[in-house]
C-alpha cells in the first residue's frame, strides 16, 4: 500500500504528463478535443491543490510548486524559499517536503486518494 505522501507525490508529478497532453492540442489539429479538455481539467485541479495548501502554509506551497509543477531541483527549490525569506537546510528540506505532500493529500480529490484513513 502506498503512503499518503507517495500518493500526493505521484498525483502532483503527473502534472507534467497532463501538460504534454494539453500542449499537443496547440501544435496539432489531430489531437483529441475530449482528451485536451480532460488535460486542462487535470492541470487546473493540481494547481488548485497547491493554492489550497498555500492558504494554510505558503512554504509548503512553494515546495510543491517548485518540486512537482516546475520540476526544480532540491537546491533550486531551497533558493526559491530563500527568496521568500524562508530559510531551511538541505537536511530539513525532505521533512518539509513530506509535510507539504501530506497537506496536498488532504486537498486532493477523493477519486485520487486510495489510502484508508
Amino acid at each position: 500500500m502506498k503512503s499518503a505522501s507517495q500518493e500526493a507525490k505521484n498525483y502532483l508529478k503527473s502534472f507534467e504528463d497532463w501538460n504534454l497532453i494539453y500542449s499537443r492540442r496547440k501544435i496539432s489539429n489531430l489531437a483529441n478535443p475530449i482528451e485536451h479538455q480532460q488535460a486542462k481539467y487535470e492541470l487546473v485541479e493540481r494547481r488548485t491543490v497547491v493554492s489550497a495548501v498555500n492558504q494554510i502554509d505558503p512554504s509548503s506551497a512553494i515546495i510543491l510548486e517548485c518540486r512537482f509543477i516546475k520540476k526544480y531541483s532540491t537546491q533550486k527549490t531551497i533558493e526559491q524559499l530563500a527568496r521568500h525569506d524562508i530559510t531551511i537546510t538541505v537536511g530539513n528540506f525532505y521533512h518539509r517536503q513530506r509535510k507539504a505532500l501530506l497537506l496536498a493529500y488532504e486537498f486532493m480529490p477523493k477519486s485520487h486518494t486510495k489510502i484508508v484513513k
